[in-house]
Parts: C-alpha cells; structure tokens; sequence
C-alpha cells in the first residue's frame, strides 16, 4: 500500500508539473482528483483537454473542484459561428444540442464554459426549479438530463464541442475576473458574467451567440452585446440557422420536433420528481405498526398490482379489501406480491381504480387518466411485513447514448418498476435478457437498485424465452443426483418382472386389459379392463402404475421426486418428475407388456347401480392394447381405428396399430365403460352438484403443430369427445374410493385434494355476463351454479360461441383446488370437492408424474398392509440385485423431452437420461447404501402428520407454477404462431373500457383488446363500419396499421355509457363526423376479429396477439339466435375468404412494411426478434410422432445419441410384441378377442 502510494503522488507530481502547476502543497489537492488524473492504464487521458472534463461525477452531477488549464479554446475558423450556451440551456435542450453538433459541425462550433458547468453541478444541489404539485407550488433541485455527463463526454472528446476554461483563465492585462471578484459573486451572477466574458473573450475569433433562457433575456443587458456576439432564446436561435440557410425548411421541422420533446422531458423529469420528494415516506417503526394494528388504523395484507393497471394494486385484509394508488405513491417502495401493512385512508381521499374502466396502452409514456368512477376504500403501505422478493428477468430496453454506467432495466413481469442496474460496459447486454436482482431500494430513490446475475441469451430466440418463462415462474431443474440415479434398477431397460413378483401380487395378465392416452404418450399411468362375471354382475377393473415398487421410500430419488412434486408440461417440452428410465419406460403401461400395477376393482350389478364389493392391491398386468382417444372414439362409433396411410407412432408410445381381431371385444368393452360413465357422471350432477365446464370443440386446450425448428405453423382446440369423460370419470371413481380407504384408515394424516366453495364476489364477471343475456345467477352452492350454467346453456342452446365464454369465466372464477392434511382440517364438510360435487377425493391414478398420488399409494398399501394383505412398501427380493454396471441404466424409451420419432443428423454428445455421472468404483457403494436404506425403512405408515402437511404445501406450491407456466407458454406459441400467420376469428365481447372492448375468442382461448382510440386519443376503425368511405380520415398509426381498412380520425368520439351501476346494461358508442351511423356496442355483442402480432415491437417482453375489428361483422346478442350458425360463418369466413387473408397478409408484408423501411427513420433499438435458432440443426423424418427440436437437452435426460435409442427401443418393442404373439398361440387365455 505504502509503495503504491508512493508510486500514485510521484506520478501526480510529473503530470503536475507537465501541467504547469505548482506542487508546493501536494496535500491540499483531494486524493480522488489525483487518482483520477493519473494514468493508472486503465483510462488514457487526453492532455489536450482540460481534467475537469475527466474529474468524477457525484450522483450523477457534474463536479468540478479544481482548475489547472489557462488557455483560450484553439483557433476558430471565421467561417464558422461559435455557439455558447449557459447552464441551463445546456441541461434542457442538450439532445437538442447534440444532434444539431451532429449534423451542422461544418458551420457551427459549441463551447462548453467551465461557468455552465459549474452552475449546473449548483443547480443539482440547490432549490433552483418551481413546480406545482398536491401541496402547491414548491422549489427543488433541478434534475439532471438522461446521460448527462456522458453526452457532455462524448461531445468533447468526439472535438463536436470544445470545453473552456473560463474560469481559471486569466488575461495578462487587467481581466475583469479579477477587477469584479468573480469569485465572490453567488454562483448564479457569477455565471450570467462569466458568460458575457467568455463571449467577449472569444468574439475577437468568430461570431459569437450566447444561449440562454427566455426568461434570463431582460436580466442581462443588450449593451453588452457587440457586433459579434449575439445574445438569444432557444428559439430565435434556430430561426436564425433557417435564415443564415444552415438548416433547411423540412430539417427546422425536425428540429424543432426535437426541441419540443426536450421540453417536454424537461418538464415531466420535474414533475415526476416534485411528486417523488412528497410521496417517499421512511416506513413506521414496530412499536408503531403494533399500536396502529390494535387501534384498527393499520392492517396487513398481500400486495397484488393488477394486470389492466401497474400502477394499481389492491391489499386483501380481514376488514375489507382496500385500493392502492401508485400514482400517489402509496406503493411507497412496496413491489407485487410483498406482504405489507396498509394504513387506511379516510374517505375523502379514497381513489378511483381506472384498470376497469380504461385498457392501458403498450407505451412507456403514461396515459392522461380519467378518474371518473365511483370512489373505493383506498390505503397507503407504511411498511413491508415481508418482502416476497425474487430474481426477475429484464431487458435493457432504453439504450444509453455514451459509456453510462448506471442504466435500467425493464422487468419482463409488467407489474415490477424498472430496475437500475450498473454496468461496467452496457453493450455487453444490449439484446440480452438479463437475470436481476434487487439489492435495495432508497427512499429518495423512484426506482429500486439491483444487479445483474446472469445473462440468459439474445432477446426473441425460442429457448431464451423459454428459460425466461421458467425462471419467471420461479422454476429451475436440475439433474437428478448420482445418489438418486443409484436407486434406479441396475438392469436398466433389460429389467423383466421378477417371478417371486408375480408369485407375491394378483397375477390380472389373462384380463383384457387396454389404455386410452394423447397421441404419442409414453407416461401411461392408467389402465382398465371391464366384463361380465357368470353370475351376471360387472366386474371393472382400474390398474395405476406402481411407481412405488421403483421409487423406495425415504430414498434419495424419492427425496428428489418430492422436491419436483409434478411432471411440468410445456408447449414443445416436459420436465419430468422421475428418470426417463422410470417415466417412459419401466413404470410406464405399455402396451404388450408385462408391468406391475396396483389396482381398484369394483364388482357391479347389471345395471351399475350397486357396487356390490371393492377390492385393492398389488397386481401383474399386460397391456393388451395402448390406445389413443382418437382410435378408442372410432373404435365406438364403428370408424377404422388407424390410418394406414400415416407412418406408425414411435416404439413404447400410445397409438400403434389396432389389432384388428381385437376391435369387436375393445367395442364391447368400451361401450360398457361408456354406459358406467354416464351414470357415474349423471350421479355426481345430479346428487353432489358437479359442475360441467368442458368446453366441446371450443375447449381451453390448445394444440401446436411445430416445424422443425420448433416454430408453431397450426394450432388448434383439442377437440373434445365423450370417451375423454369416459376415462375421465373412470379416474374420478378410482381416486373417491382410494381417498375413502385411506382416510378410513388415517383420518389424521391422509392425503387429500379439496375444492373449497367460491365466494360469490369472484363470479363478478359471469353474473354481469348471465344478467346481459337475461339470466338470472345463483351461486350460493356447487348445485346452485350447476344449475344456473344449465338454464344458461337451454337458453341460448346453439350459441356456442357464448356458452364457451360462461365455462371459461367459470372455471377462471373458481379457487383452486389444493392437496391438504386431513388432521388440519376441522370438519368432514371441509374435504369435499366442490367442483366434482365429491364428499371426498385424492389423486391416485397418476404416479409416474405426480408426487402427490405417490404418497396416497403409499399410505394405501400401509393401510392395506396393517389389514394383513402382503403389500410391503419395501423392496421385494426381485429388486435387491447385485448386478453392478459402470454406467447409468439404459432405457429404451425415446425422450420425448422435445417430443421423438426424428432422428438427428450429426447429433452427438447427448445423452439418454439426465442424470449426473456416476464413477464406476462409486455406483457399487451407492447401491449398498440404498439397499440398508430400504431395509430400515418402516413397513407401517410411512409418514407423520406433519410430513403430510409440509409435502401439500410444496405440492400446492409446485402444481400452482406448473399450471401457471403451461398457460404462459401457450400464451407465448400463440404469439409465435400470429407472427407469421393473420387468423380471422369470431369474439364475444365480455367488457368495455372508455377506449375500447375486451373480448373472448373460444377458438384460441384467448382473451383480449380491442382498441378504438389511440394514447393521443384519436379514434382509430374501419370507416365503412359507420357508413364512411374506406379512404375517409387520416393514415392510421404504427399500432394500427396492421389491419388494411383503419383509418384514424382525430375528431372521432368514444363515449362509455355506464349511468347503470350494473355494467350488464353499459354500453360503448363510436360516432364520427359525417358518418351516417354509430356503432354500439353491448356485453354479450359478438364481432369478428383480425388477429395478428407484430414481433418487431419485442422490447421487455414477447407481445400479446393484437386483434382488430373487422366492420362488417358486428352482431349483438339479441341478433346472434343461432350462433352455431355464426360459428360455422366465422369457420368458413377463414377459409372462404382465404384470398381476403392472403391480401391482408400481403398488406402486412408489402405495405405497412415496405413503406416503413422506406421512411428515414433510424432505429433507437436494434433488437434482433426473429426467433430464429441458434444453430440450425437438420432433421429428417423416421416416424409420426413429437418432433425433436435443435439443441434443447431437458435437465433429466442428458440423452445418448438419439438414432441409437430409437433403434435400440424398436428392437426391444419388437422382441416384446414376437413373444407376445409366440405366447397368444400356446395360450387362449392371452386373447383379446376372449370374452
């Protein structure tokens, strides 16, 4: 330290001395201004400029100390004019300033005045700007302009702008400087002097004009000016470069523009920060908290800012539900999801929430809110309880002008402020997505401080976003441990069905037992079997995977299973919860092949009306037949259940070839489950008050078809089908009579799913639904909403389009669902299931993907085990093989992590199953530790009332994200899919905002805005809607452009009828000048859409699909009779206009984007968003099924070469299906066709 000083001051004095500074008192010179004037090597310092421009910046000001240069700026030529602004011209119009330097260098010169400086670097610290605010007219700091100091920077050392000294200049003769005391002067008489000085000074070289403010004009006397120098405002300064013909007329506009904007900036940087000094409050102290919380004047709660409105939020107490208003402050620091306290405010300043009544626009600028509307019970945080903070990804969206350190960040969560960040270079994660975290947030501060962790990839490439999406949801996987891979079976997919197995379970091969899954499924958790006994009863049969034979209890894989808690489903991906090994192989049901199951076996009257007895166990299975919807709904309705024509589906998955000797018994057997279901189903409406909410063909579930590169190029509803509630209803009668067995058993610590009943307030925008269309809404109980959705439903019997957007505001309406500890609850009542109308209910019928049916198996075979039946939840002697292998055990199911049935060219380094490598001499040891593991563990109940309760939160918690990150990356392939592709769709209009509609569109699932008015206010339709020329108006802007017939017209008006507090009966009117009509429009109204997304305006997140209406397609509620009319209209208006959308997409691609690119206009943000790959990957075709996309490689399955597998799997599905045939004909008992 001591040398290095030594080293530092030997430096300083040389550069002093080159300098021309006396060095007689080193010590008095601040040790940063000689750090920083020594060449350390890091910053090379130009001597050619005065080392105030170098000097540090003190939160963001100017600071400027000492003064070592004595000279006059270089020669000026004669030809040009020197352009001296003051201090606060430079600090407001400096943009202004830096594009005319830019452009006009050839006959202007700008100096900076070390006076301008200085008084800017006054005016950051002292009052010195009025504003008006809510306490009237107040005087604060002046704030700096965005990049300040690096423009000025940036200006001098690209020689735009020459820096004057002249402060410490002196003249050798008498200098006035002296004469006058400068320096005694205050700091702003001292400025308008030195300015006239400098004027003089520099006027002997060239026409000299002095800037200054308007209002600075009559403060400095005219005599002081001289033939050449010229003392100006703004604005005569640019009418003098139009006359002196520096700037063209078409170029003063632009420049003028520019002014304009300065102004304007200047203006809203002062009022945002006149109203952050009143609103930043320091938080109560907890004497203080616990006082107000007694006296009922505080009260606690979870903040959650609303989606319609970031600057909006409300806070849920046990007194009420209460409004927080951003735009006064009162989230004072507070950031979604935080659990703070709220002190009520009193009535006369409650706040009117404009989420409801006004759709907010894509824009940093803010809108001009009216705040009509009834006032709401309104609060104010005054301190956070607890702090519900996380990493959050962000895009650096406002890029920098010059080398700025501190720089924000825009979150993609819309509901989190921007964040400053500090970087060291902020090109080095421009077009980045960026993972954030926040450190802290000041009081004086409008934005928290943070820090960048991690960079996460280009902005618009699919597998950014994807990661993106993950960690938003707060969702990381990481490869299953070497410790966990230990526990799997050492056979790997060699593994067979031990004999003392079969010996020790139900041996149910000789049963025609079959599956019915999605096309393409390799996790088949269920099976089931049904037929007639001689005595005329029905004996049916539902067969789970035993998962629990595999996944030893208390093991390190079942430790980690927990942690996952559910199988995450993603549009082109999944992320298992067990090894694929377990998940697509050994646990999985497939088809003609033996598996271990457990089993519920109902025996039945005739007429399914009486289950006589219920039988559970262990069993041994063979799959006869692993079907898919589609085949199973042929096979019912006497269609060919395959088509011959398609390539077969890829080995060990759903949908292979229907043996055609088997179609007439699966008929048979498929019928009697149909009839089973249909009274299961008519027993829970009619009795427990089920709700249907299926949506027929206008479902929630969408489907993607992908290409190659994982792009969407169809998407589609699934449709639904009756043999979907068919098995479906078949799961819900095994999972009641498992959720009876077990809490029969453990009343204390069973495992259970409950629905609890929905408080009535949250079915807000159904019942304004139901109201609009004359329905009259209970929803006092399960059966009460049944019912309602049923008259609803008789009413408008064909209107398909309208009785989709009742079941979607239904199920958005209901709580959810949650795994709970039966010894917490407090009465039986509590355990029912109110959306299955069920007294009791669990999830038993799939372990291979859910943790929490893992559990109810357990505690269902202890409970069976305590009953005397040989069920032991520890490994059966089959399982203790000593076999050891030098590597992780090989699977011959394909990953279908990204789907399968493609084989990749030159695909290498992946590898089959994610797991961690395992040292050869390391695996032997690890299975032994295993091993004691399984013979300590209990065979009783293998868990306590408090590890029950602690699995359901996690399960609660990790369900909630995985349904959460399933709808958000559906939202994001629609995106992708309107990128390239203009769909023309029927909506129906579910509300109305002041500048537009909010719609549902049943055939997307997707809800979404409809704008008519522009944030300048300017109504932007088609014309002809209103009976106006289609050439009427102005040119539409940016936003709007996008549809070929709108046009803007700033004279237009919108105008919100809602006089009714019910807003059932509000209505939205649209009148132009001149237009022969207005339109109307009413809840229940149903218009057709253009949909479309502009991925060019991918900044801080992916855009929402952005629809338009098209004119001649409004039809309100009472004229839509027969809606299954409209449908099948809107169905064959895509495709019977397909030339209309060939021409919009035309438009789209030639007009609006041609014309653009050929508009001088230059980007301000270069982001690359074409959602290319990146590293493109060649594919080729093998079998039908999911496809394999570039170089995705899921968390627990680090793949071996994916030709290798898919060969190895079709070998081994061969040998399976060879000795199951070579077995069908030395034994009938192995028919399909036997009755």
């Amino acid at each position: 330290l001591v040398s290095g000083l030594i080293e530092i001051i030997g430096r300083a004095s040389e550069y002093l001395k080159q300098a021309q500074v006396e060095v007689s008192c080193p010590a008095t010179i601040p040790i940063h201004i000689i750090l920083t004037m020594c060449d350390t090597g890091k910053t090379k310092i130009n001597e050619s400029f005065p080392p105030w421009v170098y000097k540090r910046f003190i939160k963001e000001k100017l600071f400027v100390q000492e003064r070592y240069f004595h000279k006059l700026p270089a020669a000026q030529s004669r030809d040009k004019v020197c352009v001296i602004p003051d201090g606060k011209v430079w600090r407001k119009y400096l943009k202004l300033f830096n594009l005319i330097a830019e452009k006009y260098s050839s006959s202007l010169d700008f100096t900076l005045l070390e006076s301008a400086v200085e008084l800017m670097d006054w005016r950051n610290s002292f009052p010195s700007v009025q504003t008006s605010d809510s306490s009237g007219n107040r005087i604060i700091p002046e704030a700096t302009s965005v990049q300040e100091k690096n423009q000025l920077r940036k200006l001098i050392e690209s020689k735009k702008v020459a820096p004057f000294c002249d402060l410490s200049h002196r003249e050798e003769d008498c200098d006035e400087f002296d004469l006058l005391d400068y320096p005694s002067l205050p700091i702003i008489e001292r400025s308008k002097a030195a300015l006239l000085r400098a004027g003089r000074l520099l006027s002997s070289k060239s026409e000299v004009l002095l800037l200054v403010q308007s209002e600075d004009l009559d403060e400095i006397s005219e005599d002081e000016a001289t033939k050449t120098m010229k003392l100006m405002n703004i604005e005569n300064f640019l009418l003098y470069l139009f006359q002196k013909d520096i700037v063209s007329n078409d170029a003063l506009n632009e420049v003028e523009a520019i002014k304009v904007r300065c102004e304007d900036n200047y203006d809203q940087q002062h009022r945002s920060q006149a109203a952050d000094k009143t609103k930043a409050t320091e938080y109560l102290s907890d004497e203080e908290i616990k006082q107000g919380l007694l006296e009922g004047s505080l009260a606690k709660g979870r903040l959650n800012v609303t989606i319609e409105n970031a600057k909006e939020g409300f806070v849920s107490t046990p007194s009420g539900r209460y409004f927080v208003n951003q735009r006064e402050g009162h989230f004072n620091r507070a950031l979604h999801q935080d659990s703070v306290v709220i002190k009520l405010l009193p009535e006369t300043q409650w706040g009117v929430p404009v989420g409801k009544r006004r759709i907010t626009h894509d824009s940093d600028v803010e809108d001009e809110v009216e705040e009509c509307g009834p006032n709401v019970p309104s609060a104010i945080v005054v301190a956070i309880a607890n702090q519900s903070r996380r990493d959050y990804v962000a895009t650096l969206v406002d890029i920098p002008t010059s080398d700025e350190r501190s720089v924000m960040v825009v979150p993609m969560d819309a509901r989190i402020p921007k964040i400053r960040v500090q970087f060291k270079n902020w090109r080095d994660y421009q077009n980045q997505r960026l993972l954030v975290e926040i450190n802290n947030w000041e009081t004086d501060s409008n934005y928290p401080n943070g820090h960048c962790k991690k960079i996460l990839g280009p902005v618009g490439d699919l597998e950014t976003e994807i990661t993106c999406l993950l960690l938003e949801h707060e969702i990381q996987f990481t490869p299953f441990s070497v410790a966990a891979s230990a526990s799997l079976p050492p056979e790997g997919n060699l593994w067979r069905v031990p004999a003392e197995e079969i010996t020790a379970r139900r041996d149910l091969r000789t049963k025609r037992i079959f599956s019915v899954d999605p096309i393409g499924c390799q996790d088949i958790d269920d099976t089931m079997h049904i037929e007639t006994l001689r005595n005329g009863d029905i004996e049916v049969g539902v067969h789970i995977a035993d998962v629990t034979y595999f996944v030893r209890h208390n093991s390190e894989l079942d430790k980690e299973a927990q942690t996952r808690a559910t199988t995450f489903y993603l549009v082109d991906r999944r992320f298992d919860m067990l090894p694929t090994l377990l998940s697509s192989d050994l646990c999985s049901l497939h088809g003609n092949t033996d598996r271990l199951a457990v089993s519920v076996i109902w025996t039945m009257s005739s007429d399914f009306e009486k289950v006589k007895s219920t039988w559970f166990g262990r069993t041994v299975i063979h799959n006869c037949q692993a079907m898919t919807y589609e085949q199973a709904h042929n096979i019912l309705h006497d269609i060919p259940p395959d088509d011959h024509h398609s390539a077969q589906p890829p080995p060990l998955t759903a949908g292979y070839t229907v043996n055609r000797d088997s179609i007439s018994a699966l008929k048979k057997d498929l019928s009697m489950l149909r009839s089973l279901a249909r009274k299961l189903k008519k027993r829970r409406e009619e009795l427990g008050g089920a709700i249907d909410l299926s949506s027929g063909d206008l479902g929630n579930e969408l489907k993607f078809t992908l290409d190659t590169d994982g792009n969407p190029t169809k998407v589609a509803a699934k449709k639904d089908m009756e043999i979907h509630h068919t098995i479906a209803e078949l799961m819900i009668l095994a999972n009641s009579a498992v959720a009876e067995k077990i809490y029969e058993k453990y009343p204390d610590s069973s495992l259970l799913r409950a629905h609890r009943s929905v408080e009535e307030d949250k079915f807000e925008d159904l019942e304004n639904s139901l109201k609009a269309a004359g329905i009259i809404f209970d929803g006092t109980s399960n059966l009460s909403l049944a019912q309602t959705l049923k008259n609803a439903r008789e009413k408008d019997k064909g209107n398909t389009i309208v009785n989709a957007l009742w079941k979607s505001l239904a199920t958005r309406a209901m709580s959810e669902a949650l795994y709970l500890n039966t010894g917490q609850i407090q009465s039986e009542a509590d355990l029912s299931h109110y959306g299955l109308g069920i007294n009791k209910y669990t999830h038993f019928t799939s372990p291979i993907r859910r943790f929490a049916d893992v559990v109810v198996h357990k505690q269902l075979l202890a409970a069976l085990q305590d009953g005397g039946m040989k069920t032991a939840i520890n490994p059966p002697p089959g399982f203790k093989s000593k076999l050891v292998t030098p590597a992780i055990p090989k699977s011959s199911a394909i990953s279908i992590m990204k789907g399968e049935g493609l084989k990749r060219k030159n695909d290498e380094g992946l590898s089959e199953s994610s797991v961690l490598p395992i040292s050869p001499k390391r695996l032997p040891k690890l299975r032994e530790e295993q091993e004691e593991k399984k013979e300590t563990s209990s065979n009783l109940f293998p868990y306590k009332s408090l590890e029950v309760s602690q699995i359901c939160d996690n399960l609660n918690t990790q369900n909630r994200r995985a349904k959460h990150s399933s709808m958000a990356c559906q939202k994001l392939f629609l995106s992708l899919f309107f990128k390239n592709n203009v769909e023309i769709a029927k909506a129906v209009v579910t509300d109305l905002r002041v500048n537009g509609l909010i719609v549902f569109v049943p055939k997307f699932d997707m809800k979404g805005y409809v704008y008519v008015r522009d944030i300048n206010g300017d109504v932007q339709i088609d014309p002809s809607a209103v009976g106006l020329d289609v050439t009427s108006g102005l040119d539409p802007t940016l936003g709007f452009a996008a549809c070929e017939n709108y046009r803007r017209f700033p004279d237009g008006k919108v105008t919100l009828v809602d006089d009714n507090v019910d807003n059932s009966e509000w209505s939205l009117q649209i009148s132009l000048p001149a237009a022969s009509r207005k339109l109307e429009f009413r809840i229940l109204d149903v218009i057709t859409v253009q949909i479309s997304c502009d991925m060019k305006e991918t900044k801080a997140r992916i855009p929402a699909p952005r629809l338009y209406m098209l004119s001649s397609t409004v039809h309100t509620h009472r004229e839509a009779t027969n809606t299954k009319e409209g449908i099948e209209h809107a169905n064959s208006t895509s495709s019977a206009n397909l030339e209309e959308g060939i021409k919009i997409k035309s438009v789209l691609s030639n007009s609006m984007y041609q014309q653009l690119a050929a508009l001088p206009i230059s980007a301000i943000l270069p982001l690359e968003t074409t959602f290319s790959r990146r590293k493109k990957v060649d594919f080729e075709s093998t079998v039908g099924g999911r496809k394999v996309f570039a170089d995705f490689v899921n968390p627990d399955t680090r793949s071996s070469q994916l030709e290798a597998a898919v060969v190895s799997a079709a070998e081994s599905a061969a040998k399976r299906r060879t000795m199951a045939t070579q077995a069908q004909g030395k034994n009938s008992e192995f028919s399909t066709s036997q009755a």
